[in-house]
């Protein structure tokens, strides 16, 4: 059988300079996500933060499954509100290029996943907003950001009944990475909360409308060479690619 083709979005970094060298500016993804595709029996597809609508609709017509990496904040004019000041890393080119990502993957009704920033653009895409700085709008809220090393579990979700993410866990409680300061504020349409912190952050959201559509607050791919139960989302996804 063949292997699916799953696009992956990345971002741009800009490089360091010295001396007289022009500026430069990376485009990609953290190698972990390629790895975990990969292992889960996709063929992995980088899309890159470029804004085309016609390259965007070109790579997601080739492709079976669209997987929404990590990265900055999405920019706080896509769903309408002013930047907080603790806002960072965002990049409008970014935003455009994965929001005409979501739209024709929507069209064609291909799986998507969503990973911590991923998560956060498929409830923007469905007219939903974000939480800006969880420590300054959420009243007791723990701690979302580990600034630690990216296998440490940090704290627990608790996953809803019935939910496809508990499908894939196969648990309602789970212990978690983390490295966010954002989440989902009001939620998209068609879409459910499928996941909380303990402090009622939402760390995972899911379609209500049969869509085969997955975002989770925490970093799986960075786990799973860890704790490899955390390669079950790319598996879920791949698998879904399939139509199975």
């Amino acid at each position: 059988m063949p292997k699916p083709l799953i696009l992956i979005s990345t971002g741009r970094t800009m490089l360091p300079t010295r001396g007289d060298d022009a500026q430069a500016t990376k485009i990609g993804c953290d190698g972990d996500y390629i790895s975990a595709v990969l292992r889960a029996g996709g063929t992995p597809i980088l899309l890159p933060p470029h804004g085309d609508k016609d390259a965007t609709r070109n790579a997601v017509g080739i492709c079976d499954a669209v997987l929404f990496s990590g990265g900055g904040d999405i920019h706080s004019l896509c769903y309408g509100a002013q930047p907080h000041a603790n806002s960072f890393d965002q990049d409008p080119l970014r935003d455009a290029t994965e929001l005409l990502a979501y739209e024709f993957a929507a069209k064609r009704r291909l799986p998507m996943l969503g990973i911590c920033r991923g998560a956060q653009l498929l409830n923007v895409a469905r007219g939903g907003t974000l939480v800006q700085h969880i420590p300054h709008e959420v009243p007791g809220a723990i701690k979302h950001d580990s600034e630690g090393l990216p296998g440490l579990l940090l704290h627990s979700i608790y996953i809803e009944e019935n939910s496809v993410l508990e499908q894939i866990f196969g648990a309602r409680e789970v212990a978690v990475n983390s490295f966010h300061h954002q989440s989902v504020e009001k939620l998209g349409e068609g879409l459910k909360i499928s996941a909380r912190a303990s402090d009622g952050v939402v760390e995972a959201l899911e379609s209500n409308d049969g869509s085969k559509i997955l975002g989770v607050m925490f970093h799986p791919e960075e786990c799973a060479p860890l704790y490899p139960a955390f390669d079950a989302p790319f598996k879920w996804l791949v698998k879904s690619a399939r139509g199975l």
